[in-house]
């Protein structure tokens, strides 16, 4: 497995897990996003992508950090 694909299934578990610890559903997320619980749950499980927007909005609903790259940070939280 490569480094970014590492990163990958690390981004989806921290995002399942703030997810929970905000006792969201799948639906509930996938709604505050604009896509399906369908979408939403392939997404966590790293079946599907979503286009990066989608991604930043959940960051900012469960207000966590996303990492892009050295001193960039997609904070998500306003």
């Amino acid at each position: 497995m490569s480094a970014w694909q590492s990163d990958y299934l690390t981004l989806h578990t921290r995002l399942r897990q703030a997810r929970q610890a905000q006792h969201l559903t799948q639906a509930g997320a996938g709604e505050c996003i604009g896509v399906c619980e369908h979408t939403y749950r392939d997404f966590e499980a790293g079946r599907t992508d979503l286009p990066a927007a989608h991604v930043f909005r959940l960051a900012h609903v469960l207000g966590i950090k996303i990492i892009i790259s050295d001193g960039v940070i997609a904070d998500g939280v306003d």
